[in-house]
């Protein structure tokens, strides 16, 4: 009996929390109120910063994405295709004299806005020069016209294909452009790398001057090892830029 005694003496005792503690009393609605309003606020700061967090990524994503593109050079326009592709740049076709040992085989695309190196040689060094169309197959008045080009980034696709021989691509490829081969002539000493020329070339403006330079001829198939058919002799050869 006494044991129960001291029991109950013990319950009615008040309980001592440790220092900083707050009691939590299930019957005081305003101290339940005040733990759910910090409960929600707690979960306020963290939408925020998870939604800080998301932006953040997108904006990653996206300048990931705006990098991406494959670059090309189109030649013989002065704008890139604008539904596939953003320029870069649009500028003056180039390459080596066409009848120089020498000359380097690639063309390039010069800038319209170029630094100088404020530097000369007199000799011993190769050139550049501006290309030329060469016959009229590019066009009723392209002969001797000068080439223009346009260095582009697909919009979104990171591989890149010149396709020979055909002027549209394979399944879930994206056309940038179509057109024919262009190299120097055979009979000349400079050689060149294979370009596909645009379809629908365009020339500078007071270019038709035969100045020569570098210059874009038309390739033709020659049957032998090449298989005819499927080929066909002396067809020009048509090709396509495509991305993926």
């Amino acid at each position: 009996m006494l044991t129960i005694c001291l029991f109950i003496l013990a319950l009615a005792q008040p309980i001592h929390l440790a220092k900083n503690e707050k009691r939590i009393l299930l019957n005081d609605p305003g101290l339940i109120e005040q733990r759910l309003t910090h409960l929600e606020h707690k979960i306020q700061t963290v939408e925020s910063e998870n939604q800080l967090l998301k932006d953040r990524i997108n904006q990653y994503e996206t300048a990931k994405s705006d990098r991406k593109g494959a670059i090309y050079t189109r030649w013989g326009r002065k704008n890139c295709p604008s539904n596939v592709s953003v320029e870069i740049y649009s500028g003056y076709a180039a390459g080596g004299w066409w009848n120089d040992k020498g000359s380097p085989t690639n063309y390039l695309c010069l800038p319209p806005d170029p630094i100088s190196s404020g530097k000369s040689v007199s000799s011993g060094c190769n050139h550049l020069f501006g290309v030329e169309y060469e016959t009229t197959f590019w066009g009723t008045h392209s002969h001797n016209e000068d080439a223009p080009c346009a260095v582009c980034s697909a919009a979104s696709e990171t591989t890149l294909l010149m396709i020979p021989g055909r002027d549209s691509c394979y399944p879930g490829w994206t056309k940038q452009y179509n057109g024919y081969l262009g190299t120097n002539r055979l009979d000349y000493v400079g050689a060149t790398e294979y370009v596909c020329v645009d379809k629908f070339p365009e020339y500078l403006n007071g270019g038709e001057r035969a100045t020569d330079g570098a210059l874009f001829h038309p390739v033709t198939y020659q049957c032998g090892a090449l298989q005819c058919p499927p080929y066909t002799g002396n067809e020009v050869v048509s090709c396509v830029v495509c991305t993926k």
